[in-house]
């Protein structure tokens, strides 16, 4: 799926203008497990990663929507309910990073309507939890400096 192919399905989801699009690459590591502890690890990117396309709105609400995961439809979670209970599923590594940016003085104080597609496979151990907590990392420090 292209970003055009994205932002028309996202257009299904939401109706905003303003849209942002990210995307962060998936990485293998290629680790001597003997010297794992002094650092001799190889890391390497590839063309398959996580697109995020998100608008910000103005209410107190981020709605997220995976299409990997589309059966669990439209997730909502609150600015002002932020805590460590795994309700929200795949959502929790977002909440987490929200979480620790608004401790560490970002003003995350508006909603955002989120739609997430990776062309990463599932379970293979390409670092789609890193890639998705650094892509958070990455959209919300943009959004909200």
């Amino acid at each position: 799926m292209n970003v055009k192919d994205l932002v028309t399905v996202y257009n299904q989801y939401y109706s905003h203008s303003n849209l942002r699009v990210f995307f962060v690459s998936g990485h293998t590591d290629e680790i001597e497990e003997i010297t794992d502890f002094d650092g001799k690890g190889h890391h390497a990117s590839q063309s398959l990663g996580i697109y995020v396309l998100l608008s910000r709105t103005e209410t107190q609400l981020i709605k997220l929507v995976s299409l990997n995961f589309e059966d669990l439809g439209i997730i909502e979670i609150s600015l002002n309910d932020l805590g460590d209970e795994i309700k929200h599923d795949w959502t929790s590594y977002l909440k987490k990073v929200i979480s620790y940016l608004k401790q560490a003085g970002y003003r995350i104080n508006r909603g955002m309507d989120i739609l997430i597609y990776s062309n990463l496979p599932n379970e293979v151990g390409l670092s789609s939890t890193k890639s998705v907590e650094a892509l958070t990392d990455t959209m919300l420090k943009t959004l909200y400096e």
